[in-house]
């Protein structure tokens, strides 16, 4: 019988992903993950959930400038979330770690007003 975790259970639908993101948005979204005492991957899928919401349509959308800092990580997101978004990044011609980031930028406005 495999391992199973007491602390959080498991949730086949997340899945491992390699993503190239910006380094100081990373440590900011952390930071605000001990804060808050939540998994950062917790606000990460937040973020997400911002997007997918808020751009739908090319027009509605400019993409950022590029950060200089990205790094790449692994981290695990909803399968299905993550195909969503995907999809999302090809009709607003342009990539999935881009729109993570914009995720990730909400994230930090919004916890810091807090």
């Amino acid at each position: 019988m495999p391992y199973e975790s007491k602390i959080r259970p498991h949730n086949a639908d997340r899945v491992t992903k390699n993503t190239t993101i910006s380094r100081c948005l990373l440590q900011q979204i952390k930071e605000i993950a001990n804060q808050q005492h939540v998994p950062f991957n917790q606000l990460l899928t937040e973020g997400i959930d911002y997007v997918l919401t808020t751009y739908k349509k090319p027009k509605e959308f400019a993409a950022p400038i590029k950060p200089k800092d990205r790094i790449q990580m692994a981290t695990t997101f909803s399968n299905t979330q993550y195909e969503l978004l995907k999809d999302r990044a090809r009709r607003l011609h342009t990539h999935a770690n881009t729109l993570i980031e914009i995720g990730m930028d909400y994230i930090i406005k919004k916890y810091h007003e807090v």
